[in-house]
């Protein structure tokens, strides 16, 4: 598939994140410039593609949002508009660090090689953290579309950070924008079956194996024994990700966790994200409002 026909496809299904002009030269002074890190390495692959931006004056003891981009697991940049510096600058204005993530993406890969790199990256923030004047025991993570998707897994597969010696609760939180495959053993079905942009999206990311289908699914990695971090849930009026939102909240509420889910009227798929941080923004107060719930806020 071309790229522009990639990005076509995007928009029309409105099934990951809006793609953005990378930020101004304003929003990089404001934010300040990113520090970048590599946290993990694959032979072959190109490093930039495991490597998170860390925004925000050093300091003691901030805490930590780590953004993980959408793009229907197959675009995206951590240096983009709406993950990048001006996402940035919502946060680290109010005293915390921002972390933007980059992962490995499909088709090269497959699942799960995403969520893997989302784990490295957490985990090489959990190590790092008073070294860069953050907190490592207040670190959020939180992802738009097939980011939140990730920051979804993350949070509640203990496999995953299990990996380097971690759990999910962990994470003081995990926030999600829009997110439409929190069940991808009905999503990628129904999707696939209508081939299209969408199917061949899901079928790059998770191919048409139901276990693997079932192992990507948040929905499905839910359980009392390895509680999960509380979530925050937002979502838009679109029919999948309601439905999806919902699920995950009640499958997290079921295993004895903390979820809040939150339709945000008058929001599209992008705007839920390229929004947060402007003034009167209601899921940027709620996001706030749940960090200082969470114990998640700067002094």
């Amino acid at each position: 598939m071309k790229r522009r026909d990639l990005l076509a496809g995007l928009a029309a299904a409105a099934a990951a994140v809006a793609i953005v002009p990378p930020a101004s030269g304003q929003a990089r002074r404001l934010a300040g410039a990113p520090r970048t890190y590599r946290y993990a390495s694959s032979p072959g692959v190109d490093p930039d593609l495991q490597s998170l931006d860390l925004y925000g004056a050093p300091g003691q003891g901030r805490p930590i949002v780590a953004f993980i981009h959408g793009g229907g697991w197959r675009i995206g940049d951590k240096a983009l508009a709406g993950a990048g510096a001006e996402k940035a600058r919502a946060f680290t204005e109010r005293g915390y660090l921002y972390a933007s993530l980059n992962y490995r993406l499909s088709p090269a890969v497959t699942h799960p090689a995403h969520v893997e790199d989302v784990a490295a990256a957490l985990a090489w923030l959990f190590d790092n953290a008073a070294a860069q004047g953050g907190d490592p025991r207040r670190i959020v993570v939180m992802g738009h579309s097939a980011g939140a998707h990730l920051a979804a897994l993350v949070a509640t597969d203990p496999r995953r950070l299990g990996a380097h010696e971690r759990k999910p609760r962990d994470l003081a939180g995990a926030i999600l924008l829009d997110g439409a495959g929190y069940d991808v053993t009905t999503q990628a079905p129904a999707v696939q079956a209508r081939r299209g942009f969408l199917g061949d999206m899901y079928e790059g990311a998770f191919g048409t194996d139901p276990a693997v289908w079932r192992d990507a699914s948040p929905v499905w990695q839910v359980t009392a024994a390895s509680p999960p971090p509380p979530f925050l849930i937002l979502h838009t009026p679109r029919p999948d990700a309601t439905r999806q939102s919902q699920e995950l909240g009640q499958a997290i509420r079921r295993a004895g966790g903390e979820a809040t889910v939150t339709l945000c009227r008058g929001k599209t798929h992008a705007s839920i994200n390229r929004d947060i941080g402007k003034p009167g923004d209601e899921p940027t107060a709620a996001i706030f409002a749940a960090l200082r719930r969470w114990g998640a806020a700067p002094a």
